[in-house]
């Protein structure tokens, strides 16, 4: 939540879903605000702990880390390839 990004964004869509006429805009704005930051804690701490967990598993296997490498290789290749040959529209 320490993302300028994320406050410019959270500043502008926000108060489109707090109905100003009820009273104080503020603790549907606060209630908002901080129903979004668990979301997101929870969606970032669930892609850290399957992060985590795929490393584990990549990592216990020699081959797996050598496939890994080589699809990593093969992407960057292809997209060079493609960066080469891409013709520029004037």
């Amino acid at each position: 939540m320490t993302n300028p990004e994320s406050v410019v964004f959270l500043t502008a869509v926000l108060p489109q879903f707090v109905d100003r006429e009820a009273g104080h805009a503020t603790a549907p704005m606060l209630v908002l605000g901080l129903a979004g930051a668990l979301l997101q804690l929870l969606s970032d701490g669930v892609r850290g702990l399957t992060a985590a967990t795929a490393r584990d598993w990549l990592g216990r296997s020699p081959r797996r880390a050598a496939v890994i490498g080589g699809t990593g290789g093969l992407a960057m290749l292809g997209l060079g390839a493609s960066v080469a040959f891409t013709v520029r529209a004037e």
